[in-house]
């Protein structure tokens, strides 16, 4: 990995932050976005510290905003003429229902439309690489998901966990249908399952109920940040993956996702909802 640069969106905090130090160590040029400047340039000197590579520095970028991400896509493309590796791995759930600067709940606007956007703005110079892999950190929620197309700017019965399983099952879908668009280019794409990881993604915009759910919940039965980034890493940076694409993995290896996340219609309906969402152009 040496020499390879990795965008890491939300690499400052929990699985983004263990898989850029994992990833530094290896020795590629680590990128991380963070929404914050001050936890963005706390974690490049972690990742420095821990892994002796110097070549770590950072974007700053509001995730859930579509301004943001242009302006995010524009600086990278300023600073960089190639990436090797994009792993979309930033994501947020919200207790209550929230509307982005965009109009879109706030879930589905940070979890998908910045997979959607980012990934689609970045693709000419993943294009350039000879390496060119997408991560999408998805999760074993999305078996539970459904596609509500008009929760995505609709009060609809919200509910923390359901618009978060949603998400996620979007970024499988958006994952298996940028893979089949891709497949005549040396790009690959995969998503997958962190596990269930001790972070701070359900203390976050949380009530005060959630919060102690959450808690006590990482405290019973969560892997650490480290094992949690480890597929991360494996896709990222392993030569058995080299040639894999459009497929979900967890616990480093590949395994079938739910049956709507391989629904192709499905799919395409998603990315043509997501396109009139969030143009492209």
């Amino acid at each position: 990995m040496k020499g390879r640069n990795i965008i890491i969106t939300g690499g400052n905090a929990g699985i983004g932050l263990a898989t850029s130090i994992a990833l530094a160590k290896q020795g590629a040029n680590i990128y991380i976005v963070s929404r914050s400047k001050d936890k963005a340039e706390e974690a490049v000197k972690k990742i420095i510290a821990e892994s002796g590579n110097k070549y770590v520095t950072y974007f700053v970028a509001n995730l859930s905003s579509q301004k943001s991400i242009r302006q995010l896509a524009s600086e990278i493309k300023n600073q960089l003429p190639v990436i090797d590796v994009l792993i979309n791995n930033a994501g947020g759930t919200f207790s209550d229902f929230t509307l982005s600067d965009d109009g879109l709940e706030m879930t589905i606007a940070t979890n998908h439309f910045a997979y959607f956007l980012l990934t689609n703005l970045l693709l000419d110079l993943i294009n350039k690489s000879d390496y060119a892999r997408i991560v999408n950190v998805a999760s074993g929620s999305h078996y539970k998901g459904k596609i509500d197309f008009e929760s995505f700017s609709k009060r609809k019965n919200y509910f923390i966990m359901k618009a978060y399983e949603q998400s996620k099952l979007a970024n499988v879908l958006f994952t298996n249908e940028l893979a089949d668009r891709l497949k005549e280019t040396s790009v690959t794409v995969n998503s997958l399952h962190p596990g269930f990881v001790k972070t701070q993604i359900g203390n976050k915009n949380a009530t005060w109920y959630s919060n102690l759910f959450w808690s006590l919940a990482t405290k019973l039965g969560a892997i650490s940040v480290e094992e949690g980034a480890k597929t991360s890493v494996y896709l990222a940076s392993s030569s058995e993956v080299k040639n894999i694409t459009g497929k979900y993995f967890d616990k480093c290896k590949e395994k079938k996702p739910a049956v709507f996340a391989l629904d192709k219609e499905l799919g395409k309906t998603l990315w043509k909802m997501s396109e009139e969402l969030c143009p492209l152009h």
